[in-house]
């Protein structure tokens, strides 16, 4: 605690102060902890809170129990807001293992976005061959019933010839007197 002067709360009075368990605070604090966190610990290795920590573990409980996200992502979010803790800029105290999981993570991160971002461009390029042969089925179609509907327009326009030529033979025919129809004159 070397170097400020605030008040260093423990974790009893931390529990108090933001209303839950004494085993909620140590799984909060333990998984903050394991995303790069760092708190404040006496000579006997026990966590003691700051202010800063108590405005952490403040936003921390606002995340988990309202919006009921999971400690993990959690813990992300506070430290991305709110930096490492009280020791942050002090680079001696982070264990080495914990920033090769950092940069681990942030590659595997990164390659997860680019996996994904190839994945959104070969829908997008799928996406595009869709509507092209869509397009293509779309004017097919249109040509097929347009070249239907002139077939049957041709059609009745015969078929109504053909009513007309006979509705002519017969008229022409019931003129005709009877003998003539008899006898074929």
């Amino acid at each position: 605690m070397e170097g400020t002067n605030e008040k260093a709360y423990s974790p009893k009075e931390m529990s108090m102060t933001l209303d839950i368990g004494d085993s909620t605070l140590r799984k909060w604090a333990i998984s903050l902890e394991k995303n790069g966190y760092i708190f404040i610990r006496n000579d006997q290795n026990n966590r003691l809170f700051i202010e800063s920590d108590l405005a952490v573990l403040k936003h921390f409980k606002e995340l988990v129990k309202t919006h009921n996200m999971q400690l993990d992502n959690a813990s992300k979010l506070v430290i991305e807001r709110f930096g490492r803790g009280s020791f942050e800029e002090r680079t001696d105290i982070v264990p080495l293992e914990k920033e090769k999981e950092h940069r681990d993570f942030t590659r595997s991160n990164d390659e997860v976005i680019n996996q994904l971002l190839e994945h959104i461009r070969t829908q997008e390029e799928f996406n595009q061959e869709l509507l092209h042969r869509l397009d293509r089925q779309q004017n097919y179609i249109e040509e097929r019933l347009n070249a239907r509907d002139q077939t049957l327009l041709e059609s009745l326009r015969e078929v109504q010839e053909t009513k007309k030529l006979i509705a002519v033979a017969q008229d022409e025919a019931k003129k005709k007197g009877f003998f003539a129809r008899l006898f074929n004159k």
